[in-house]
């Protein structure tokens, strides 16, 4: 989220699950092959809006893609810098977002090193979603996200895309936080990040929009 304020109603925010899928083809790490992201207002079923793309990952033995400098060179198509900005796009200065993410490392990585294509996503307050899961619903072991899937009835499907996992995250992310809300744990998105939220540092001016399309994101 960017620019939090004291207190924000939780049926203010849009709640963004996003997901990556991830290979590994020789490059030096797991790349993103796919993202897709699934908005929903507020903690019911009303979705804002959905995106989903393909990504075109670097060649095997490809060099890990330089630090981007100002000024930003335009994404190319197919890029993972294309598909972020397509989705920061979606993101609107009307209302406050907060990103919901498992493990939320990769996203995070992923998110700050394009934040020059996605500086309104790169500021999203980022929910760990496992966190909250591990608040509300306590085990005596660690589960991982499947065993938490299929507790409130979601079966993963052995081809798994990108979009079902946003689905799958948001869909466990709102049945966790209207648990919480019945119990009086949170009532505010404050009271979710100080749970199970991380704030991410500030974006350098010069990957920010001009500055009326700036304070209508930031402010």
């Amino acid at each position: 989220m960017a620019g939090h304020a004291t207190t924000t109603a939780l049926s203010d925010v849009r709640f963004v699950g996003l997901r990556f899928r991830l290979v590994t083809r020789g490059v030096q790490r797991p790349a993103p092959v796919e993202v897709a992201a699934l908005a929903h207002h507020g903690i019911g079923d009303l979705v804002s809006w959905r995106a989903h793309a393909v990504i075109e990952p670097p060649g095997p033995g490809s060099p890990p893609p330089a630090p981007i400098t100002a000024p930003v060179p335009p994404a190319e198509p197919g890029s993972l810098a294309e598909a972020l900005a397509a989705i920061d796009r979606r993101i609107s200065g009307d209302h406050p977002h907060a990103l919901i993410a498992v493990p939320p490392f990769a996203e995070t990585t992923i998110i700050r090193e394009q934040r020059a294509y996605c500086p309104a996503l790169a500021s999203c307050v980022v929910l760990d979603l496992m966190t909250l899961a591990a608040v509300v619903r306590p085990t005596a072991t660690p589960q991982s996200l499947d065993g938490r899937l299929r507790a409130i009835g979601l079966q993963p499907p052995q081809d798994r895309a990108a979009t079902w996992d946003a689905y799958a995250v948001t869909h466990l992310f709102h049945t966790l936080v209207g648990e919480g809300i019945a119990g009086r744990r949170w009532s505010t998105l404050e009271d979710l990040a100080r749970t199970a939220g991380t704030y991410p540092p500030p974006i350098e001016p010069e990957f920010l929009p001009p500055r009326d399309v700036q304070e209508s994101l930031f402010d």
